[in-house]
């Protein structure tokens, strides 16, 4: 179960440019829990797949910042959640999350958010920053990021994005409602140790505490918030049924408890299942961002201004998938009168995680071109270039309006990372080969191993995105073994190959991507005869039933023979 405790750490005063008042910031630290209770029937709600997800409408971006000892899949999954919610939310500009890695002990906090919270004096509303910097303001960043999310490395995380249920606790699950935290999801109503049950930030009230009401429809901000503890604010934050209501007019009712302190403050979801509810526990996997919570960040203030203007595109549905090796064309359309004054701009995301101008335009159809340098743009872990095009126009009222449309540019599927571990078998002539993976761009993954001393192969496919575990058991000591593993979108392929020595004597296993690198591959049949040379390996795949010796020549000078057996 996922909780929440709410601690004021701190207020920062600074003079804020082209402002005459000074911005007053609070960082208020909530710490977040999975329950331990006995592991059994658990939610399974794993990461949908690419297709169903993304949508024209959504393509902000998270900044991603992992700070020293965040490895490598955990630096996958932090990547994951963050892409879950560009796909959700409307994020004009960018959100900037840090996450650091903390020995905070067995059994305390699973992560701690840092979220920084804006406000102004004789303002009644203090704001997330993130929403502050997309929504209220035009000046440069004061500060480098939004949140701190402070990840404990003393908790028994998983990585996993299949739906098969582990007694671990997912991590991606754990960011999702980190990153939701760092939005403005939670009350900033505490059990301050010195002054009792309070507010805060003295005077203001968050967005999250605008929409809290009593099953009397008493709203939360009608309780007194002047710093000292009331009877008032009490009551209500202890009573059975408190809710979160929005713009929808839909209510959703919040856990509360007699003993307002620890993690049993207002920020969590009565009901089971959903992303931010009270009672998630270990094994859960949750990696969808369902609309209940959708609604409440809608509400607070994460939602596109209303246009009637509409983008658009020739040869792209809204998905927003589109082939980054092709041209397309743009126009829009208005559901009243004519347009005038067109302003387009086409953007594309570069390495840096900034939206660089590619190309601008003020006819009534806009085109782009394919991208000419795929290496030059931010490939996310879909493999996917973020594009976005922009059109400002005036509309029949004459008034401006604006319009985007987000365009995701897929590319090849890539490996991030290949770890080999072997485990002898006792008193056996065997070891057991587990292989991790992370890749990007694709959901599917098929394996072949082949030993040197054996004239069978194994195959192993895997369904699950993003990253996996290869087990192969009972692999011979005596002789070489090979594991070729093929990655395959519907852009193109990528291939990775493990040669293992014999391992009596072993020498270091040597790994090769099996991309770009490939100067020539030679097939012969069991006889020595020469059958296939090719630079392409992927002529490889297409040989009859049967056993074959490759060797395979790469750019570097290495050569690695092996038996095969497609």
């Amino acid at each position: 179960m996922k909780k929440c405790l709410l601690v004021l750490v701190g207020l920062l005063t600074l003079q804020s440019i082209g402002l005459t008042m000074a911005q007053q910031d609070t960082i208020l630290v909530f710490e977040g829990h999975m329950n331990t209770t006995p592991w059994g029937s658990q939610i399974m709600k794993p990461c949908l797949p690419r297709t169903e997800r993304l949508s024209s409408d959504f393509g902000g971006v998270i900044k991603v910042v992992c700070g020293a000892g965040i490895d490598d899949e955990m630096q996958h999954c932090i990547k994951a959640a963050a892409l879950l919610w560009e796909e959700k939310l409307y994020i004009p500009e960018n959100v900037v999350l840090k996450f650091e890695k903390k020995e905070l002990g067995a059994e305390a906090a699973d992560f701690q958010a840092q979220v920084r919270y804006t406000s102004f004096p004789d303002a009644k509303t203090t704001y997330p920053n993130s929403y502050y910097q997309n929504f209220l303001t035009d000046d440069e960043r004061v500060y480098d990021e939004d949140a701190i999310i402070l990840i404990n490395e003393d908790t028994d995380w998983e990585y996993s994005f299949n739906g098969k249920a582990v007694d671990k606790k997912n991590f991606t699950t754990a960011m999702l409602r980190a990153i939701a935290i760092s939005l403005g999801f939670g009350s900033s109503v505490v059990n301050d140790v010195s002054h009792g049950i309070i507010f805060s930030i003295e005077g203001c009230f968050s967005p999250f505490d605008n929409l809290i009401v009593d099953s009397n429809n008493v709203r939360l901000n009608e309780m007194p918030n002047n710093g000292v503890a009331s009877q008032e604010l009490s009551s209500f934050v202890s009573e059975e049924r408190v809710y979160c209501k929005t713009s929808a007019n839909e209510s959703f009712r919040l856990y509360t408890s007699r003993r307002f302190q620890g993690y049993n403050y207002l920020n969590y979801l009565y009901f089971d299942g959903d992303l931010m509810s009270y009672n998630t526990r270990t094994g859960d996997k949750i990696q969808q961002i369902d609309e209940i919570v959708l609604g409440v960040l809608r509400t607070i203030g994460w939602e596109e201004p209303e246009s009637n203007l509409r983008i658009i595109a020739e040869g792209i549905d809204d998905t927003g998938i589109a082939s980054s090796s092709q041209s397309y064309n743009f126009h829009a359309e208005t559901t009243s009168g004519s347009i005038a004054n067109y302003s387009w701009k086409y953007e594309l995301l570069d390495n840096e995680m900034n939206f660089v101008t590619i190309k601008t335009g003020d006819s009534s159809d806009f085109s782009i071109d394919e991208i000419d340098d795929v290496t030059k743009y931010n490939k996310n872990i879909n493999a996917d270039i973020k594009g976005k095009i922009s059109l400002t126009a005036t509309t029949a009222d004459g008034k401006k309006k604006s319009e985007t449309f987000y365009v995701y540019f897929a590319t090849e599927p890539t490996f991030v990372s290949v770890k080999v571990a072997i485990t002898p078998i006792p008193q056996k002539r065997f070891y057991n080969l587990d292989i991790a993976l992370i890749y990007t761009g694709t959901d599917f993954l098929y394996a072949f191993k082949t030993e040197e001393n054996s004239s069978f192969g194994e195959s192993a496919y895997v369904y699950e995105p993003y990253l996996t575990k290869l087990h192969f058991e009972g692999v011979y000591m005596i002789g070489m073994a090979w594991v070729e593993i093929e990655l395959k979108n519907k852009v193109g392929k990528a291939y990775y190959m493990v040669e293992i020595p014999s391992q009596l004597n072993p020498d270091p296993i040597i790994e090769v991507t099996a991309e770009s690198s490939i100067s020539q591959v030679e097939v012969r049949d069991m006889q020595g005869r020469l059958l296939l040379q090719t630079e392409n390996y992927e002529a490889v795949n297409h040989l009859s039933i049967g056993m074959y010796i490759v060797t395979i020549t790469y750019s570097d000078g290495k050569v690695v023979t092996k038996k095969i057996c497609p």
